[in-house]
C-alpha cells in the first residue's frame, strides 16, 4: 500500500502591527504532501524485500502560518525495485494497462501523488471581501494498494524444455553461475548474464524449463513465460539427445502462442544442444533437415552447439546479435538515469469538474440522497467547517454546480439527509444566510465546539 502525504491546512490570520490599523489578511497556504516514487535499483534482482514491508507513506505538508508564511512541503519517498518491475492497481482487471513500468536502473515512476496544500485566507481576499475569515484543509494524498510484477529486462531469452542445457549455456556465455545438475527443474528462478563478444555486450536471460500446459499455469508457467515479454530475441535450446527434439521444440512454440501470440512472433534462434554426445550428433543432419524443410526454419537460424564444451557458442551469439540489430534493440546494459514514467497513475492530475456528479438515493428508511463526484467530494473534504464563510462558500458552490437544482428535480424534501463525500447535512428550502448561520452554529454547539469563527455574523440575513 502506498500513500501520498496530505497537504497542510491553510491559516486564517490578520496583520496586527503598530500603526497599521487595516493590515488585512495574512494567512499563508499549507505545504504540498510528498509523492511516492518507484526507483529502479540495479543491486536488486527480486521483489522479496516486499514480503515484510508493504506500507509506504510520504510526509504530510506543513500548515501555513501568519505573516503570509506558507507551509513546507512534505518529503517525497522513493521505493527501490529491480529493473523490469511492472505496476498494476491491485483490483485491475485482466487486460487493463499497467500504471507504470520501471525498465532500467535510475528510472523513477510516480505511483502516489501527495495532496495539495489548503489555501489560507490571504488567497481568498478580493475587492468585495477584503477580510475573509476562511481557509481550507489540505487535500488528502492518493492512497492505493498496488500489485508489483517483475519481468526480466534482457536482449535474448533462453527457453526450452526442462534439462535441455539452458543454464549450462548461460554459464558459458557469461559470468553467471546458475545451478546445473543432471535432473530437470534445477533452475527455479530466472537468471541474467551479460555476454561480451566482439566489443559488444548482450544480456541473456535463462528462463526456467517450460512444460506442456505452461500457458495455463502448469509448472509455474505464468511465472516463467512473463519474463520472455521483455526479450527482443528468443533462443530455443533443444536437447539433441532426447527422443524427439522436433516435438520438444514444437511443444514450446505452442505454449508461447497460447500464452501470448506476441511471444511467438518474436525472432528466434534454435540451438541444437549436446553435440558432444553421440546420441545428439548422430541425428543432427536429420533433425536439421526436418526443422528447415518441414517446419520452415531458415538455415542460419538452426545452429548446432555444445553448451558443455562451448562448441558453436560464438556463432550462436553472433546470430543473436544480427537478429537484435534487425529488431532495433540496443543490446546494451546502460543506466539511463531518471526518465519519464511510461504511464503515470490516472489520479496524477485532477481534471474532474464540479459539474461532473451523479445523484442516488435510499428512501427505504430515513430519506437519504448521495451526491457523488470526484471534484465535489474533494471540495467537501478540503472545506474547513470551523468558519461560517467556508460553509456559505460550500452552499454557493453546490448551487453553482447544479447540485441543488438536480436534487429538487429528483424529489428531495425538506429534512432529507444529503451526503457529499464525508459531509452530510439536512436539506432546507430556506437558502438564506440567516438560516444557514443558524444551522451552522447549531451543528457547532452539538459537536461541543465554540470559538473560532462563531462571532462572525453574516453581512445579510437573506
Amino acid at each position: 500500500m502506498v500513500a501520498g502525504g496530505t497537504g497542510g491546512r491553510g491559516c486564517v490570520a490578520f496583520r496586527r502591527e503598530k500603526f497599521v490599523p487595516r493590515g488585512g489578511p495574512s494567512g499563508g497556504n499549507g505545504g504540498k504532501g510528498g509523492d511516492v516514487y518507484l526507483v529502479g535499483d540495479a543491486s536488486q534482482n527480486s521483489l522479496l524485500s516486499f514480503r515484510r514491508s508493504v506500507h509506504f507513506r510520504a510526509e504530510h505538508g506543513e500548515p501555513g502560518q501568519g505573516s503570509d508564511m506558507h507551509g513546507q512541503g512534505g518529503k517525497d519517498i522513493s521505493v527501490s525495485v529491480p529493473p523490469g518491475t511492472v505496476v498494476w492497481a491491485r483490483d485491475a482487471a485482466a487486460g487493463d494497462p499497467p500504471l507504470g513500468e520501471v525498465l532500467a536502473p535510475g528510472q523513477r515512476v510516480l505511483i502516489a501523488r501527495g495532496g495539495k496544500g489548503g489555501r489560507g485566507n490571504l488567497a481568498f481576499k478580493t475587492a468585495r471581501n477584503t477580510a475573509p475569515a476562511l481557509a481550507e484543509h489540505g487535500e488528502r494524498g492518493q492512497e492505493t494498494w498496488l500489485r508489483l510484477e517483475m519481468q526480466l529486462v534482457a536482449d535474448a531469452g533462453i527457453i526450452g524444455a526442462p534439462n535441455a542445457g539452458k543454464s549450462t549455456l548461460l554459464r558459458v556465455l557469461s559470468a553467471a553461475r546458475p545451478k546445473v545438475a543432471d535432473y530437470p527443474f534445477t533452475t527455479l528462478t530466472p537468471n541474467l548474464g551479460v555476454c561480451g563478444m566482439d566489443g559488444r555486450s548482450t544480456v541473456f536471460a535463462d528462463v526456467p524449463g517450460l512444460v506442456e500446459g505452461a500457458h495455463a499455469g502448469t509448472g509455474l508457467g505464468h511465472e516463467f513465460l512473463r519474463h520472455c515479454r521483455r526479450c527482443s530475441v528468443l533462443v530455443h535450446v533443444v536437447d539433441g539427445s532426447g527422443p524427439d527434439p522436433c516435438a520438444d521444440f514444437l511443444a514450446v512454440r505452442r505454449e508461447l502462442e497460447l500464452f501470448d501470440p506476441g511471444l511467438a512472433a518474436k525472432p528466434f534462434v534454435l540451438a541444437y544442444n549436446k553435440m558432444d554426445t553421440p546420441a545428439s550428433s548422430d541425428y543432427w543432419p536429420d533433425v536439421r533437415a526436418a526443422l528447415c524443410e518441414e517446419h520452415g526454419l531458415a538455415d542460419e537460424d538452426v545452429l548446432a552447439v555444445s553448451a558443455a564444451a562451448g562448441t558453436g557458442v560464438p556463432a550462436l551469439v553472433r546470430r543473436v546479435r544480427r537478429l537484435l540489430d534487425g529488431a532495433g534493440a540496443s543490446g546494451s546494459w546502460e543506466e539511463p538515469g531518471e526518465v519519464v514514467a511510461l504511464a503515470p497513475p490516472p489520479a496524477a492530475v485532477n481534471t474532474a469538474r464540479l459539474s461532473d456528479f451523479s445523484i442516488s438515493s435510499d428512501l427505504a428508511g430515513p430519506r437519504t440522497w448521495y451526491v457523488s463526484g470526484e471534484a465535489l467530494e474533494r471540495f467537501a473534504q478540503m472545506t474547513d467547517w470551523s468558519y461560517f464563510e467556508a460553509a456559505a462558500r460550500f452552499q454557493g458552490v453546490l448551487k453553482a454546480a447544479g447540485v441543488e437544482a438536480a436534487l429538487v428535480r429528483a424529489g428531495v424534501k425538506p429534512g432529507d439527509t444529503v451526503v457529499v463525500g464525508e459531509v452530510e447535512f439536512n436539506y432546507s428550502e430556506d437558502q438564506g444566510k440567516g438560516a444557514l448561520y443558524g444551522a451552522w452554529i447549531e451543528a457547532r454547539k452539538e459537536a461541543g465546539v465554540v470559538g473560532r469563527g462563531s462571532a462572525r455574523w453574516p453581512h445579510t440575513t437573506g
